[in-house]
């Protein structure tokens, strides 16, 4: 129980900061409001849980063990973050104002939304190393049903991070509401999604 609750302190911290989902969340609050945000964060949840059943059966462990197959995970999840950040950093459609701020300004794509967090983290390959090489540190000698408890902590907290952030930016939709500051947020939020996806694919495995 010990290595447990030292983990959950450690994820709850690691989870809150700010990653390529964060920015998504963002996207999707301002421009779809809180409905298309929490569709992203359960993409999110959806591909963590998935990471977590594949660490559980030793896919992931394989993965990374893997250099040819990580580093084309690595690559992958770099292209679809600029791809993600070109999208907004060009996109020609501005947003406009509308009076009622409960509105969304883009219509809802819930498939659309979903995806995109859903391969953002799949793809994101420091979520497999968390289920490698930071969940074993955790993991009691004495009970194989640790990892699959472990994973899914990780991932419920992730969900609940971006919950968080979700209700916040949508709180903040209210301030941003004038077109010059939502097309200033969105074009940085792709600057950043280029950024994250240019690190990734120059860090060393």
């Amino acid at each position: 129980m010990t290595e447990y609750v030292a983990f959950v302190g450690l994820v709850a911290v690691v989870v809150l900061i700010p990653g390529p989902a964060v920015v998504l969340v963002m996207q999707k609050a301002v421009t779809t409001g809180l409905r298309g945000a929490l569709l992203v964060a359960l993409g999110v949840l959806t591909a963590d849980l998935v990471w977590a059943a594949a660490a559980a059966v030793g896919v992931t462990a394989v993965l990374v063990a893997s250099e040819p197959a990580f580093l084309a995970l690595r690559l992958i999840g770099a292209a679809y973050l600029v791809y993600l950040g070109a999208r907004l950093l060009f996109a020609r459609r501005h947003v406009l104002p509308q009076p009622d701020l409960n509105t969304p300004r883009v219509p809802v794509r819930p498939l659309v939304a979903f995806r995109q967090g859903f391969l953002c983290d799949m793809t994101n390959p420091k979520t497999a190393l968390v289920f490698t090489s930071v969940i074993p540190q955790f993991l009691p000698t004495d009970s194989l049903a640790w990892p699959p408890v472990l994973g899914v902590t990780f991932a419920v907290l992730g969900f609940l991070s971006l919950l968080v952030y979700a209700f916040t930016f949508t709180g903040a939709k209210r301030v941003l509401h004038r077109p010059v500051l939502q097309r200033r947020l969105l074009r940085t939020s792709g600057g950043v999604l280029i950024g994250f996806g240019v690190t990734l694919a120059a860090e060393s495995h």
